[in-house]
């Protein structure tokens, strides 16, 4: 009898052990595959610029999800528009050219009705010298620079083209005077240059082949020595570095794995940036070697911003008269973890 109750004893201690283990193995596998919760991130970027190719890589490839990021897509033509919505609320990150963040610097309000100087550089996310270009038309008597005096400019006011024509003006001994410049957005530049409604554009990548490819034999790049390093950098509000540093880092680490995926295989990069950003291929194809696409904060940059800080205090577009430390705008902590290597800038 006694033997009985043992056995049934151990018969009741193998149930319990194996339910145990089934409830943990299969009646808990729910539990077990519950995918992670993402962190929603809201991202404001110009979809058919160059420069958000790695973007357009880590979304397409599914890095920021493997890195725990549901991004939120805010589409704009320009990277001033997308820090405006920075600065107001809308977006929690931002990629913008260099000199918004200049103007942002000295002004406060310029992008916004509010006083906003409480932003962070994150990275740079390319390096190209060769993005901004002006393009004329030769059947309006434009063969070379000088040639633009007294002709219809369009510009888009605010934009890296705005510094990028005050120092062209200067390589050529021009004045503001000399020529009428007619403020309008990139892609308004282009059909307006070809119906005839202006004679020059100042603009950057794509858009000047573009426009080039429409007018054929009637486009000129004009030339120029200048070298303006053209920067696309992420930025972010102080606030939410100091509260989301986790979010900056797999920000980072995606778009460090997009980089890496774009060195590798460089054609069906490109296909899907074309894709994405809906320009022909063969625009980007013609281009895409023009960029080097890595993460950096370098001395470059730094030099970049207060030349341009510079050339906003002297055109008297700001009230301010002392360039400010860029320093101060800077957000090391994340690169220092991703890519240390691309600090370049001296402390």
């Amino acid at each position: 009898m006694k033997r009985k109750h043992l056995t049934l004893l151990f018969v009741l201690v193998l149930i319990i052990i194996v339910s145990y283990g089934l409830y943990y193995w299969l009646g808990d596998k729910s539990r077990v595959e519950k995918p992670v919760e993402l962190i929603k991130v809201r991202f404001a970027m110009n979809p058919r610029f160059l420069g958000e190719a790695a973007f357009h890589l880590a979304y397409r490839n599914g890095y920021f999800k493997e890195e725990g990021l549901d991004i939120v897509l805010i589409k704009n033509p320009a990277g001033w528009q997308s820090l405006k919505n920075l600065f107001e609320g809308d977006a929690d990150i931002a990629n913008v050219a260099d000199l918004p963040i200049s103007y942002s610097a000295l002004d406060k309000k310029k992008y916004t009705d509010f006083e906003r100087g409480d932003f962070y550089i994150i990275t740079d996310l390319i390096y190209s010298n060769k993005i901004q270009q002006a393009l004329a038309r030769k059947d309006r008597g434009i063969y070379a620079p000088e040639d633009i005096k007294g002709k219809r400019v369009g510009l888009f006011r605010g934009t890296t083209a705005d510094f990028f024509l005050d120092a062209f003006l200067t390589e050529y001994n021009l004045k503001a005077l000399d020529i009428e410049v007619v403020n309008m957005g990139v892609i308004e530049q282009v059909e307006a240059l070809v119906k005839g409604d202006l004679d020059v554009i100042f603009s950057w990548q794509p858009h000047i082949l573009n426009a080039q490819k429409l007018l054929g034999d009637k486009a000129i790049i004009l030339p120029t020595k200048l070298t303006y390093t053209t920067a696309w950098l992420s930025v972010v509000m102080k606030e939410y570095a100091e509260e989301h540093p986790e979010v900056l880092e797999k920000y980072l680490r995606a778009i460090h794995k997009a980089n890496q995926f774009i060195k590798e295989n460089r054609e069906e990069a490109i296909t899907i940036h074309a894709e994405m950003s809906g320009v022909d291929r063969e625009v980007f194809a013609s281009l895409w070697d023009d960029i080097d696409y890595k993460l950096s904060l370098s001395e470059a940059l730094l030099t970049t911003l207060e030349d341009e800080a510079r050339w906003i205090i002297r055109s008297k577009l700001t009230d301010q008269t002392e360039v400010p430390n860029f320093l101060d705008f800077i957000y090391f902590d994340a690169m220092e973890k991703i890519k240390p290597d691309g600090i370049t800038i001296i402390r």
